[in-house]
């Protein structure tokens, strides 16, 4: 991993307070490709001696992280406090190679990992490549673009206008029957279905060919 060090305002680390942080980060940050990372507060931090308190959580909110340590006076007594960074962080997104429509299957063959400054997308990239195929276009997503999870929605499992068979249990009464989706859905949602008869019944989608009456 590639680490660029940035100290605002000229300020300088000793190099075993630097080396604390790197490796630090390094631990922290090990999912992303490389990072960079600038000390914003306290302004002062030359003049503070801290060890790093691993005892609480360390967060990253878009383009700044937050990295808990103990803050040790000259008199030796230690008060908790946070180092605030401002990162750049690096990793393998897919990005479209080509315009994709509303509703469209994704293909991964449509799409190119490439590595991006992520800390600062206002879209949460997708990184999982492996499950792609499961979904759709949510809406038409142009080239060259990140691919957020926004952007997708599941695959349904039942579609609209797709033949399905309704089944009903109710105490000792089970029935089943054939039924037309007049919406869609993935297993567990609830959807419409339409008899030959005409008669609509809400069901939830049990696989892809068979749902269960609820009302």
């Amino acid at each position: 991993m590639i680490i660029a060090l940035n100290i605002l305002l000229g300020l300088l680390l000793t190099p075993s307070s630097t080396n604390s942080i790197n490796n630090y980060l390094e631990k922290q940050l090990k999912d992303y490709r490389k990072f960079e990372y600038e000390i914003t507060s306290p302004r002062n931090i030359n003049e503070n001696k801290f060890v790093l308190d691993e005892s609480r959580e360390f967060k990253v909110e878009r383009n700044y992280a937050y990295m808990p340590v103990n803050f040790i006076s000259k008199d030796g007594i230690k008060k908790k406090g946070l180092i605030t960074l401002k990162v750049k962080l690096f990793k393998d997104v897919l990005v479209s190679s080509r315009k994709i429509d509303r509703k469209e299957p994704l293909n991964y063959s449509d799409f190119s990992l490439v590595e991006k400054e992520v800390s600062s997308l206002r879209v949460k990239p997708i990184y999982n490549v492996n499950e792609i195929n499961k979904y759709r276009a949510r809406f038409s997503i142009s080239s060259e673009t990140v691919l957020g999870k926004n952007m997708v929605e599941q695959i349904p499992d039942v579609k609209h206008g797709d033949r399905v068979t309704a089944i009903f249990n109710k105490g000792i009464v089970n029935i089943s029957f054939d039924a037309i989706a007049r919406t869609e859905g993935v297993i567990g949602d609830v959807i419409k279905v339409k008899t030959a008869e005409n008669k609509m019944y809400k069901a939830e989608v049990i696989n892809y060919q068979t749902v269960k009456v609820i009302e």
